[in-house]
């Protein structure tokens, strides 16, 4: 029984040392991966799920569409004034837009059901300048099955959902700069 584990081990070892290199350089980039997302407790998909689309409008009246988002890694946050853990997270979620904005990123966050008026006084209060869109009748949080917020996801620069976080986080974090940076410089078709 000792010989029959020992030539198994063998066979293994054989086996792995004939996988091509790139297996291993996979496997650690995957591990590296996994830890971004891990370190901030943001749940990556396996799945490669499309981001429903949709068209809303931001402060200003301009209708904003994710479609015309391609090509950037896009953060996409449901909000809304009066949660706390939303107001919490918003002078993070400044920082890191203001550190990414000129590198394909962009922050959308949707207001749900909450009149323009009182997101523009949020807006100015917390001196927002990433944009924010109004969800008025909550269509596209029901779409984006948006049950608690804050709600989060990261869509890839083709309209891929890579991920979602549920509750508030430190965007200005080490750990979620390092994430946007990799997804920044991760390959178009990976």
């Amino acid at each position: 029984m000792v010989r029959k584990q020992g030539r198994s081990f063998s066979f293994c070892s054989v086996a792995l040392f004939f996988l091509p290199s790139h297996y291993f350089v996979s496997l650690n980039q995957a591990n590296a991966e996994s830890h971004f997302w891990n370190d901030l407790g943001i749940v990556k998909f396996d799945e490669k799920l499309k981001a429903p689309s949709f068209t809303l409008r931001d402060l200003n009246g301009k209708e904003v569409k994710l479609e015309d988002q391609r090509g950037k890694i896009v953060f996409l946050n449901f909000w809304a004034t009066w949660c706390p853990p939303c107001r919490a997270e918003m002078p993070s979620m400044e920082k890191l837009y203001t550190q990414f904005k000129d590198r394909d990123f962009i922050i959308l966050a949707v207001d749900l059901r909450e009149e323009t008026k009182k997101v523009r006084v949020f807006q100015e209060k917390f001196k927002l300048n990433f944009p924010i869109l109004l969800d008025s009748d909550g269509r596209v949080g029901l779409k984006y099955e948006v049950w608690s917020i804050p709600t989060k996801y990261l869509i890839d620069r083709e309209g891929y959902v890579k991920g979602g976080a549920l509750g508030a986080r430190n965007w200005a974090s080490k750990e979620a700069f390092e994430l946007i940076d990799h997804l920044l410089i991760t390959k178009r078709d990976s």
